[in-house]
């Protein structure tokens, strides 16, 4: 499933592409359907993120709320570009740009002003990615779920929103954290180092398209051959090779239901449980 930083990303292109242009679309989703007449003529005014879920506001007040969930996928391209052949939910086309929106199925009409009311953004925590979220604030946020273990915590969107599985991975590991550690038992310097890692980790991704090793780290592995999926992580998916920092091996593992990675030295994970690895 897409994480904060590229559902933030595909709202910023979606909106360089539509918006402020009148747009043609076709609601092809019977949830969608109905509001096309309403629509007509209506241009869109902005595009945004709201943890994993995207908002289209357009110049009726009506609100687009719309989560990729595990297939769903906006794709913004020329009008004379061809389709792909997965299922079309919606097309906002302009006399340039085209976005479509393919395979989502979780959708709802709101009002503008009225979008804190959806249930899905009533209850998310703060949003990583909004520039007004500091450490200071994720770290005070964290404080405030102590018998939360931290790898469960960073699924959370309740928690902090924007978070997802291989952001929980590499933040853990960055912030050098045992991950199946109770975030009541972090030391004040060690939950500042866990929110540090949250912001820095989860800004990084969104600004190099989900790069999370540092880039000098990230060149230096391509120009060896590694492939951007091998690349761009410290530990997410890099099951038994030898972690960046220290040579220990990379272990996988599952918590919430979701793989896991973690360097057993980094992060002081000795040993571990056997009923962890995957």
């Amino acid at each position: 499933m897409p994480e904060g930083p590229e559902i933030r990303r595909a709202a910023q292109a979606l909106h360089r592409g539509i918006a402020g242009h009148p747009v043609r679309m076709t609601l092809s989703h019977p949830a969608l359907a109905p509001m096309e007449r309403a629509l007509r003529g209506a241009s869109v005014e902005s595009v945004s993120a709201r943890s994993k879920a995207m908002l289209t506001r357009f110049s009726t007040g009506d609100v687009l709320y719309s989560h990729n969930q595990l297939y769903g996928e906006w794709v913004v391209d020329r009008p004379d570009e061809p389709l792909r052949s997965r299922a079309i939910r919606l097309v906002l086309e302009t006399s340039a740009q085209r976005a479509v929106l393919y395979s989502a199925t979780d959708f709802a009409w709101l009002r503008h002003g009225a979008e804190n009311a959806h249930p899905y953004i009533a209850r998310l925590g703060p949003e990583v990615l909004d520039d007004a979220t500091t450490v200071r604030d994720i770290a005070a946020r964290l404080a405030q779920f102590p018998r939360r273990r931290i790898a469960a915590a960073l699924l959370d969107q309740q928690v902090l929103a924007g978070l997802g599985n291989y952001l929980r991975s590499e933040i853990a590991f960055v912030a050098k954290l045992n991950p199946w550690r109770r975030l009541g038992e972090l030391s004040d310097a060690e939950r500042h180092r866990l929110a540090k890692a949250v912001h820095d980790i989860t800004h990084r991704s969104f600004r190099t398209d989900g790069v999370c090793v540092p880039m000098a780290l990230y060149r230096a592995q391509r120009q060896q051959g590694a492939s951007f999926e091998a690349a761009r992580f410290f530990v997410f998916d890099r099951a038994q090779q030898p972690c960046h920092e220290c040579g220990a091996t990379i272990e996988r593992a599952a918590l919430a239901g979701r793989k896991l990675f973690v360097c057993i030295a980094c992060q002081g994970v000795f040993p571990l449980p056997d009923e962890l690895r995957r």
